[in-house]
């Protein structure tokens, strides 16, 4: 069900208010249509007034001033939507319609005392009566339709939007008058009524989207500063401008920005600050231990120190791996990638990379280079080789594959070789290795970057390091 909604509600704000607004019309269109069939009689009187009384009025006066003549008067008002005759026979007793009642009552009015007795009035809106013309006017109404023995009709087939209305009027002869007249009624779902709620929609819907566009420009391209300043470029202050909750929105992201980059600043410059006032004191303490006699004692001394610098460094690398001086660029994905193995490779180390698929990519290149390097350094390093792969895991997506031969982590290790300072090489190798930062800075630059650095292990062993990283297509379309 949460399925078929997603597929049926849009995603975009413009599609949304189209959909609803649509559905709103829709929705009133059709209480319209209620609306209508409820006051159908009123309005079936409303026409009934204009086409049928004043004919049966008029022929009713002509009738009673020559009734001698009365089938020949009667024979002259046949038409296409109308027949009259004179009879002896009166109409079928029934219960009349408030509406009939109504229309009985004006046609009474209108005779002025013509006639004899009170009118009958018949009303069919569903398209059949049974009242029939006499046969020799029935052939003048092409809305008849005649049964197959030539006789009268068993039905009236009458087309969609018309109705009949039977009016018989008691004549001073103790004859009646019957008039059944054909009287074109509103189309509740008629071709008009379609045909403005089409064009009502489709009026809507471009009023909508137009207005949707030209107000969420500013909200489109904060959205488009977001991701940019998400994946550690340097964005600039957006202009305020666009509807007031764009306009805060806007504001807001500046002012988050400002503060960001400010603290950013503040903590590079404390970094260097201690990596400054540390150097001091570590190059004294290396002069002092060379005044040691003891030359072991020396060599422990000079050691100790070497490695609080090696710690320093790493540290101001750890963090100069979030910094976001470097311009993004656009590059061949697979040209670095395949640089990068080369400078593996070169010295001897079983490194290779697999066929690309020809990616671009939005990316702070040297940052990018600096973890693809700690990943081929580690895969080659504790895995002895390591294998680089492209691949597109989703639409707008790539991924960097490097997959070692090693003996791989423990579950439980594979989230934990990302912290800082955390070293895992006794379970791979016996050499070694670094101060534990390749990982931790490897996954701070992919993250800068937008995208995500996870560890698995290779069912048929060894571990394979992926990044996941939005395209160049994907980032210019966010």
């Amino acid at each position: 069900m949460n399925r078929l909604a997603r597929l049926v509600w849009p995603r975009s704000l413009a599609a949304r208010l189209v959909l609803l607004l649509v559905a709103t019309l829709a929705v009133a269109q059709m209480v319209l249509v209620l609306v209508l069939q409820t006051e159908h009689d009123s309005i079936v009187v409303g026409i009934v007034r204009g086409q049928a009384l004043g004919q049966t009025v008029t022929l009713t006066r002509l009738i009673e001033m020559a009734p001698q003549d009365a089938d020949r008067l009667a024979s002259a008002f046949v038409s296409r939507s109308a027949c009259a005759w004179v009879s002896t026979q009166p109409p079928e007793t029934r219960t009349p319609t408030r509406a009939e009642e109504s229309l009985a009552h004006l046609l009474q009015r209108r005779l002025h005392g013509v006639g004899k007795g009170r009118p009958e009035v018949h009303i069919d809106t569903a398209g059949t009566w049974e009242r029939r013309c006499p046969r020799q006017r029935a052939e003048a109404l092409p809305w008849v339709r005649r049964g197959g023995d030539g006789n009268a009709p068993p039905s009236d087939g009458l087309r969609s939007g018309l109705g009949v209305v039977a009016l018989s009027v008691p004549l001073s002869d103790k004859r009646w008058l019957h008039m059944t007249t054909l009287v074109s009624l509103p189309g509740i779902w008629s071709r008009p009524a379609l045909l403005s709620f089409l064009i009502s929609s489709l009026a809507v819907s471009c009023v909508t989207i137009a207005c949707v566009r030209l107000q969420t420009r500013s909200l489109r391209s904060l959205a488009d500063a977001s991701e940019r300043f998400g994946r550690g470029e340097k964005v600039a202050a957006l202009d305020v401008h666009g509807p007031s909750e764009v306009a805060a929105a806007t504001l807001a992201f500046n002012t988050m920005q400002e503060r960001l980059s400010q603290f950013m600043r503040d903590r590079m410059r404390l970094l260097a600050a201690i990596s400054h006032d540390l150097r001091t004191p570590l190059t004294t303490l290396r002069l002092k231990a060379e005044f040691v006699d003891d030359p072991e004692v020396r060599a422990d001394i000079v050691a100790t120190i070497d490695e609080l610098v090696a710690i320093c460094e790493a540290t101001l690398a750890f963090t100069r791996a979030e910094a976001t001086s470097e311009a993004t660029q656009t590059v061949d994905l697979d040209a670095l990638c395949a640089d990068v193995v080369e400078e593996f490779a070169s010295v001897g180390a079983d490194a290779q990379m697999n066929e690309g698929m020809h990616a671009r990519l939005a990316c702070r290149p040297v940052a990018l280079r600096r973890a693809l390097r700690n990943l081929v350094d580690n895969a080659v390093r504790y895995g002895r080789r390591a294998e680089v792969s492209i691949l597109q895991p989703a639409p707008g997506m790539v991924a960097i594959r490097v997959e070692d031969g090693g003996p791989g982590l423990q579950e439980d290790q594979l989230e934990q070789a990302f912290a800082p300072f955390v070293r895992l090489e006794p379970s791979r190798s016996p050499e070694t290795g670094g101060m534990g930062l390749g990982l931790a800075i490897a996954r701070s630059i992919i993250k800068a970057h937008g995208g995500e650095l996870t560890l698995a292990n290779r069912p048929e062993g060894g571990l394979r390091a992926e990044i996941i990283l939005p395209t160049a297509s994907a980032a210019a379309g966010a």
